[in-house]
């Protein structure tokens, strides 16, 4: 199949079997997305039959340990990297604080990092406490006028002083698509490490860290159709450089060497349904089960891109005359299907509360990019944004929904 065959999707997601997911057109897929069928499956199963502490010498511990392993490597293989190399920790906020701990001993005076002013405070937070802590300097990568990132306004902030880069791959709020791959060749000849926040980005188009190439880059599983867990990629290189997080008895172990709080057994198990996932719904569009796991992911994502983009045109060409403006690009080139929108006329809580009285979900607020919002101009940053999420799901009935209450405000 050449599209995505919607209809199949959502028979895999077992909460369009129920009343009121059915009923609801969900657009808040940036603060969660439902969960696959298979990761379920695999979830409820460890509860259910493997609830103990795994990798003992019983049978049941064997097992548990197992299905563990499973779900990491699972992990792995859909992110084509090496196991060790990927830290399961709680969220990616945790995983992100806990990375700058581990960078604090190759930061000090003299040094600089660079943040920029498109970040989720996730990624600016960790880094700036660490800056002040260590006395080293913190340069923002500022936004223009419309909440994008320009390159030229990186040239002036980097040198060889600057020894961490951390950005974005797409705003959770912008949405644009930053040019990650040209930044890293930018700034890695000065010796600078690139952390990435790819959170917004991963529910769109699955991460290509094998053609990135990025030092650091983290996601979150529950936006991408499992459990709530944070994903953290660290590159060997540059794991090499930083101090573990864990327990000293663990250091031998690259994979938890960075986890600093303990693993969630069942969490971690039912990842290995998220390829579950990804396998089956490869086999339904493209009628195999060649290649790796990793590049048969990718196939799959592609799709679902292409649909979550058409579906997001339809919902921009929907709004186009009314009084919206839309924060960042009014188009779908070069952007993910994530649009903020704002108006002067009507509050961001009012949309939000319209969308939600016709069994519409599309939250409004900042989206803990609350400098964003403050560096585009918008005043009442807690009111924010109504901020309209895709997931591949999704379809054009909903759109149309969507379409209907925004015009019916206005």
């Amino acid at each position: 199949m050449t599209v995505l065959d919607v209809d199949f999707v959502r028979s895999c997601f077992p909460a369009f079997k129920e009343e009121l997911p059915r009923r609801t057109a969900f657009f808040e897929n940036a603060g969660g997305s439902y969960v696959a069928g298979p990761v379920l499956e695999r979830y409820f199963h460890f509860y259910t039959a493997n609830k103990v502490q795994p990798y003992g010498a019983s049978e049941i511990c064997r097992v548990a340990g197992e299905q563990m392993d499973a779900g990491r490597q699972a992990m792995a293989d859909l992110l084509g990297v090496d196991p060790g190399s990927v830290t399961i920790g709680p969220s990616t906020t945790q995983n992100i604080n806990t990375l700058a701990q581990a960078a604090a001993s190759r930061i000090g005076p003299g040094d600089a990092i660079i943040v920029t002013g498109q970040d989720h405070e996730a990624n600016i937070g960790a880094w700036e406490r660490l800056c002040r802590r260590n006395g080293a300097e913190l340069r923002t990568w500022p936004v223009n006028a419309g909440g994008e990132l320009e390159l030229a306004a990186l040239e002036s902030l980097v040198d060889d002083r600057v020894r961490i880069l951390c950005m974005t791959h797409s705003s959770n709020i912008v949405g644009t698509i930053n040019p990650l791959e040209e930044v890293i060749r930018r700034v890695r000849p000065l010796g600078a490490r690139v952390v990435v926040d790819g959170v917004s980005f991963a529910p769109h188009s699955w991460p290509d860290i094998p053609l990135l190439k990025p030092d650091a880059y983290c996601f979150s599983t529950y936006k991408t159709y499992a459990p709530h867990l944070g994903i953290m990629y660290v590159a060997p290189e540059f794991a090499a450089e930083l101090d573990p997080q864990c327990h000293y008895f663990n250091v031998q172990y690259p994979e938890k060497r960075f986890d600093a709080a303990g693993p969630d057994h069942a969490s971690i198990a039912a990842l290995a349904g998220l390829a579950d996932y990804f396998s089956a719904s490869h086999r339904h569009h493209f009628g195999n089960d060649e290649g790796s796991l990793y590049s048969r992911t990718q196939d799959v994502s592609g799709l679902m891109n292409t649909h979550e983009t058409a579906l997001c045109q339809r919902l921009l060409d929907g709004i186009a005359d009314l009084p919206l403006d839309v924060l960042g690009r009014p188009h779908m080139e070069g952007r993910e299907a994530n649009i903020a929108l704002y108006s002067d006329r009507v509050s961001s809580a009012s949309l939000s509360q319209a969308l939600g009285k016709a069994d519409i979900a599309a939250g409004h607020g900042h989206f803990y990019a609350r400098r964003l919002l403050e560096n585009a101009g918008i005043r009442d940053t807690e009111d924010g944004v109504l901020r309209v999420s895709f997931a591949h799901y999704n379809t054009v009935d909903e759109v149309d929904r969507v379409v209907t209450i925004l015009r019916q405000q206005f």
